[in-house]
């Protein structure tokens, strides 16, 4: 901890620095755990940022005591630092860390310096003097406290002292109150040792003349806002603010340490930070460093929520949906956890002059990857963004717009647009470059085109703008469709109009845009359509199907040249749907009646087709029975069964009967008997049955079969 209201009184790091010596010196085997106990109450007890030995080049506290004026000047906070220091560490202290009368001459220089009536004097002859320990006790009771610094020091040394504390307790509160001089912010380190001191002290008091004291022990464990924030009302009667309440509810929740003390990654830990967020990130106002340095430790402590504030997972994400970073304050505490923001958090606007320190204050890719952020997300009118442009350039010393030819990233490509489309870039130029060097062979041109060639394939790739098609022709004209390896104008076309064969048999690619007007559609179309006539002519008949199937393509191809188109092409298109569509848009009323004609008599003669087909084969089915059963004891059982099935044939039922009538007459002509088994003749009665019921046979002709057939 700092304790900067104590700089004044001592030179803390050369007490930090002291008792860090004398801790290292001594051979005392449990030297840990007496350094632990003194740390419970000393209130600046702490590892020095930097040794005595790196500092001063001292190696042991009587030569500190001896030579620290060669590299110091002596003050009054100086003896007060060495010999608090000597003091505490007394329990570690060893005959060997001093030479002759080196302490001894201190001593006696410290007192003159201090004189008696020295708070600091009097606690260091309090714990150094043990004969005389009661009357350093009772000047210290007498003692004339008057600020919180003295009664709070006065605790450190005598921490279960009542007398004290009942003659201070009043004075003590009353300096935490209305009358306060202490910041909340500069000296939240005092606010936290006081509250872990007197936490026992105010247990079970129930009078109202510590109440501010009460209120900060309560701040330990209670957020501040909840039950319509009565504790930070009760805190602004005392002169607190919210912000500063908000403040003191996290260190004192956060750092005071209590038996029942609140889960820190609770759910009232987490809103308590929040709060502190809220209360110094929004708007335009600015607030003590300690305020950032406070919401960068809470930012850090809980990125990931352990438990959900509102469904929500992390902290950033529960701030006022309203909230806007407007200040540079604000924004060099949350940079660090931009991954995890909202990325207009990062802006810079560069129009406002405000935001011109962050140049010094992030490193020169950070400064650059938020302008790009700004120029990206940000709306810019033409005069801005050229003044923006203008006060980068004399903040870095580089034109921003340098780094198309350095790099590509995706946020890139859209503010190289945002430019073009601005007339501040030329794309043109570029390409008048580029051609310029493609021509004279550059040996270094994809080195150099490297990435400006993307930026530029990009503002042409869609025909998305004004100025992408002029930039297009002059490339066609200027290189040819095909182009170079990196920079070729037909793959930009392939991909803007989706011309690749998979598209294309799809149906997928349509050649339109809306920035084109009717001529510069037919103009570019006329260049496509050579293309692929020369160079794909297995897939050029449906390309071209392709396009005239999309409604798109009217708006700039006459309805006579479809129509002349459609007639060409039909006679190629097998697919049914296409050849309707193409009918329906694009030929006449005659062409259409013609064209339906000729659908309904093709239609009727694969009918009749259709039908031949199958008594072709109905016929060659009935042939096929009697081949393998004729002159069997199956014949008849044969026939029953064909003309079974045939009874149930849709459409064909009546040559069935045809069929087996005509048979049975011929085969059983003329006067002779037809021998046959039993059980053959019972399926011809059961034909007959069938027959005379389907009425495909009279009663006498079935009458004369059965009278012709005989049982073997």
């Amino acid at each position: 901890m700092e304790w900067k209201i104590y700089e004044e009184w001592l030179d803390i790091t050369l007490y930090r620095q002291m008792t860090n010596l004398i801790y290292k010196l001594s051979s005392n085997e449990e030297k840990y755990k007496i350094y632990m106990q003194l740390k419970e109450n000393d209130m600046f007890l702490e590892k020095p940022k930097v040794d005595m030995e790196t500092a001063y080049g001292l190696h042991y506290p009587g030569e500190v005591l001896e030579r620290i004026g060669e590299h110091l000047t002596l003050t009054k906070q100086t003896y007060r630092a060495l010999g608090l220091a000597l003091a505490r560490m007394m329990p570690l202290q060893e005959t060997c860390m001093f030479n002759g009368a080196q302490k001894d001459l201190f001593w006696k220089k410290m007192k003159q310096i201090l004189g008696e009536k020295d708070l600091f004097l009097i606690s260091i002859n309090y714990i150094c003097e043990e004969k005389e320990k009661n009357r350093w006790k009772q000047a210290m009771h007498a003692y004339p406290f008057e600020r919180a610094e003295e009664m709070l020091f006065a605790m450190s040394i005598l921490p279960d002292d009542e007398t004290l504390w009942e003659g201070i307790k009043q004075k003590l509160a009353d300096s935490f109150s209305k009358n306060r001089k202490i910041s909340v912010f500069t000296e939240w380190n005092l606010f936290v040792w006081m509250v872990g001191k007197v936490m026992k002290k105010l247990k079970g008091y129930r009078k109202k003349d510590l109440d501010i004291l009460k209120l900060l022990v309560k701040l330990t464990g209670i957020n501040a806002k909840n039950a319509d924030a009565v504790l930070e009302k009760r805190m602004c009667m005392f002169g607190y603010s919210d912000k500063e309440t908000a403040f003191l509810n996290f260190v004192l929740m956060y750092f005071v340490e209590r038996p029942d003390r609140i889960s820190l990654s609770g759910l009232t830990a987490e809103k308590i930070g929040l709060n502190v967020l809220e209360a110094f990130l929004p708007g335009k106002e600015t607030y003590p460093e300690e305020a950032y340095v406070l919401c960068s430790r809470i930012l850090r402590t809980y990125g990931k929520l352990s438990v959900r504030i509102d469904g929500k997972e992390r902290l950033e994400k529960c701030m006022n949906e309203t909230f806007r970073v407007e200040n540079v304050k604000t924004f060099l505490t949350l940079f660090p956890f931009r991954s995890n923001e909202p990325e207009e958090w990062h802006y810079i606007d560069l129009t406002e002059e405000k935001w011109d320190t962050l140049v010094k204050e992030l490193s020169s890719e950070e400064f650059e990857a938020c302008v790009t952020d700004t120029l990206k997300g940000k709306t810019y009118s033409t005069k801005s963004l050229l003044k923006y442009l203008e006060r980068y350039e004399n903040l870095t010393g580089k034109r921003y717009q340098d780094v198309f030819w350095k790099k590509s990233e995706p946020e890139l490509h859209v503010v190289f647009n945002r430019l073009i489309l601005h007339g501040i870039l030329n794309g043109k130029k570029y390409l008048e470059e580029f051609v310029k060097d493609y021509k004279n062979e550059e040996p270094d041109l994809e080195k150099k085109w490297e990435f400006m060639a993307g930026y530029l394939k990009s503002e042409i790739k869609g025909l998305c703008n004004e100025h992408s098609y002029p930039m297009l022709k002059f490339l066609i004209n200027e290189i040819g469709m095909d182009g170079c390896e990196f920079l070729s104008p037909w793959r930009i076309l392939k991909e803007t109009f989706s011309l690749g064969y998979y598209a294309i048999q799809h149906r997928e690619c349509e050649f339109f845009s809306p920035v084109l007007g009717k001529e510069e559609h037919r103009e570019l179309f006329s260049m496509v359509e050579k293309k692929f006539f020369y160079e794909y002519p297995d897939i050029y008949p449906e390309y071209l199907t392709a396009l005239l199937l999309k409604e798109s393509t009217a708006l700039w191809m006459e309805q006579s040249e479809a129509y002349e188109l459609s007639k060409l092409l039909l006679p190629f298109i097998s697919d049914s749907y296409r050849r309707e569509t193409l009918y329906q848009r694009y030929m006449t009323e005659e062409d259409r009646k013609r064209y339906q004609e000729r659908k309904e008599w093709l239609k009727e003669q694969k009918k009749r087709i259709d039908h031949w087909k199958t008594e072709k084969n109905i016929k060659q089915q009935f042939n096929q029975i009697l081949r393998e059963n004729r002159k069997t004891d199956k014949e008849i059982q044969s026939i029953y069964e064909f003309y079974k099935n045939g009874r149930y044939s849709y459409g064909h039922k009546k040559l069935y009967c045809k069929i087996v009538s005509s048979y049975l007459k011929d085969n059983f002509a003329g006067t002779a008997k037809k021998p046959m088994a039993k059980k053959e003749a019972l399926y011809l009665l059961k034909l007959a049955e069938n027959m005379y019921q389907d009425e495909c046979m009279e009663l006498p002709e079935i009458t004369e079969l059965i009278e012709r057939a005989e049982v073997a």
